[in-house]
């Protein structure tokens, strides 16, 4: 299958910002509460997805306690996280349709308020069909948060700053992921592993408040002009389109998705390498812990959640430098950085594998090293695949993908449980590194592909200064 190419015979026009709305032309006090209003909603947008983690990353931390004190067997819990993992993906891919056609801010709130308190209906009781319930709903609302972020973030910032600010509203996984290992994972062992769900879930439903609060969609609802005039910057404007001639493809929306997304073979491509990233990242999330427990000599819950609580640690470095070296090293390209950072997981794997236990700062470090590793290939590959998309169809690139990849995180649970029981904990670790060969495998035909966005013409320097 030959992927798609565009035609951009007629390009398109670049003209100044300030023949939208120029930032002269807005007093002093209406740029001050642009600039105020932008920090405020990024805060509102980075509280509420750093609380996502919270709701669907507590049941991780009190498990362990499930097994011990509710006699949950290791399979009861293999079921239920890839229950959770199935209920995500398809929300995933769901939300994303449904978050264009409301009001993002209440779309955020609603789905983090209902999952949070999903996180405190769970401790009702400890039947196994009661919890696969629970954690089926909390995966599928808590997924509201990533759309509706997403839509807010583009009406709100340039394409030219996009990325900083994305990837510091990324650091809300990180943040989250850190954060529950401490909350929930002390709550659970002093006080019992109801209130592991329960305090994540009320913190959840402040955070869900508190966005609400605090967020606005989209600028224009304040009188606010588009962030691209505010800066000040040369935008590529597309001209109307002549005698059967147009920048963008005469297609509809169906077409074009089915054109530049389902047809396209680099986003499949791309789509099946996330779903091996998950299958890892979720391998490790879920199951590190009790592999330090029934491996390497960790008594006690909280002990391996502290310890296991530097992968999220190390992800947020691993996060923000993957997309700073994309661009600095390797002029926006995220393959190479994607197939360098899996290789470093591959020795991390294998650090982690081989070392010996009893010593609890070695196997924070060498975790917080492997979360690094994570975090660079699921911010890049996901990007990517927007990237080699058509720019109309971003969001269902991002859907199918996002649906790909939590089909490899549902064969974290199940399928890992039955590995261990079957064959130990070596067969964990074969499989975390086998998927990371086959990552490399996928994407390193694309290391010299060029993306939808290197087919445009590119403005001159210095557009933004004429008129």
């Amino acid at each position: 299958m030959e992927a798609t190419k565009v035609d951009n015979s007629e390009p398109a026009k670049v003209v100044p910002a300030a023949a939208a709305v120029a930032p002269a032309a807005l007093d002093p006090q209406t740029q001050a509460k642009y600039k105020f209003w932008r920090y405020r909603v990024f805060i509102g947008l980075l509280v509420g997805y750093t609380a996502s983690y919270f709701t669907r990353g507590c049941f991780t931390y009190v498990s362990p306690l499930l097994r011990r004190d509710a006699g949950l067997s290791l399979g009861d819990i293999g079921l239920i996280n890839s229950v959770f993992a199935i209920s995500q993906g398809i929300s995933k891919f769901s939300s994303g349709i449904i978050a264009d056609r409301v009001d993002a801010r209440y779309f955020l709130a609603a789905g983090l308020i209902i999952a949070s308190v999903l996180d405190m209906t769970l401790c009702f009781s400890t039947n196994v069909w009661w919890m696969t319930a629970n954690i089926a709903l909390i995966g599928w609302f808590s997924q509201f948060v990533v759309p509706a972020c997403a839509k807010i973030i583009s009406y709100w910032f340039a394409q030219s700053e996009r990325g900083t600010w994305w990837s510091a509203w990324n650091m809300g996984a990180n943040l989250g992921g850190f954060l529950v290992a401490i909350v929930s994972g002390f709550c659970a062992a002093q006080f019992g592993w109801r209130w592991g769900m329960f305090i994540p879930g009320a913190i959840g439903i402040a955070c869900g408040l508190f966005a609400l609060v605090m967020v606005k969609a989209d600028p224009a609802m304040l009188g606010f002009p588009a962030p691209e005039a505010f800066l000040g910057e040369a935008v590529v404007e597309k001209p109307k389109p002549a005698a059967g001639k147009a920048d963008e493809p005469a297609e509809t929306k169906d077409e074009i998705v089915m054109k530049y997304v389902l047809k396209n073979p680099y986003v499949w491509v791309l789509g099946i390498s996330w779903a091996l990233v998950y299958f890892v990242r979720q391998g490790v999330s879920s199951w590190s812990h009790f592999y330090l427990m029934d491996v390497k000599g960790v008594v006690s819950a909280s002990d391996a959640a502290a310890r296991v609580s530097g992968r999220e640690l190390g992800g947020l470095a691993g996060n923000l430098f993957s997309g700073y070296a994309s661009t600095k090293y390797f002029d926006g390209k995220r393959i190479p950085v994607i197939v360098l950072y899996t290789v470093g997981l591959i020795g991390s794997l294998f650090a982690l594998w081989g070392l010996p236990g009893g010593n609890a700062v070695l196997d924070y470090i060498t975790i917080s090293i492997l979360g690094f590793f994570i975090y660079g290939p699921q911010n890049l590959v996901g990007l990517a695949a927007t990237e080699f998309a058509h720019k109309s169809a971003a969001s269902s690139a991002i859907g199918l993908v996002g649906l790909l990849s939590y089909v490899g995180a549902t064969f974290s649970g199940s399928p890992i449980t039955y590995l261990v029981k079957k064959f130990g904990w070596n067969s964990f670790f074969i499989s975390m590194i086998g998927c990371c060969v086959l990552i490399i495998a996928l994407v390193l035909p694309l290391w010299n592909k060029k993306t939808y966005a290197d087919t445009l013409p590119k403005p001159k320097e210095g557009a933004a200064d004429k008129s």
